[in-house]
């Protein structure tokens, strides 16, 4: 992602992990469900877009300028990595954090753990699947037959 829309992600993801730190607790335990979650939407994601480039539209959107990026092509392309990346990125962060972290800052320990976390994923990945899914609706109307 490029321009306001990488901005717009770094925004959500920012105001969500502080709404995250007071919404889930250290009591929340459901990260394996979020595992799956991210799993599903790398599967979708690796699915459509072999789906797209196996298709007529690939042609499309390279012809089809793009004035942040090159093409449309590259475009998708952007989002896709974008999304795929942070969601991959996202399973690791839950593994490797670890239950409750201390940490003193200078005006006191703040607590923190897997579960601040959270809710910076959920937005994060449902800010990507957006994207993602509004480009291929709109990309769905190019004719392909030209």
């Amino acid at each position: 992602m490029k321009g306001k829309d990488l901005i717009w992600f770094w925004i959500l993801f920012s105001t969500s992990f502080i709404g995250g730190l007071f919404l889930f607790d250290s009591e929340f335990d459901a990260y394996s469900d979020l595992i799956t979650y991210l799993s599903i939407m790398i599967g979708f994601k690796i699915s459509s877009l072999s789906i797209l480039f196996s298709s007529p539209l690939r042609k499309k959107l390279w012809d089809t300028k793009n004035k942040s990026y090159k093409t449309e092509l590259h475009r998708i392309k952007d989002y896709y990595k974008h999304s795929i990346v942070f969601e991959t990125l996202s399973v690791i962060v839950i593994f490797v954090i670890p239950p409750t972290l201390n940490i003193d800052l200078f005006y006191g320990p703040v607590h923190l753990g897997k579960q601040s976390v959270v809710l910076p994923i959920l937005i994060g990945s449902a800010y990507c699947l957006y994207k993602t899914c509004k480009d291929l609706f709109r990309i769905f109307t190019f004719p392909t037959n030209d």
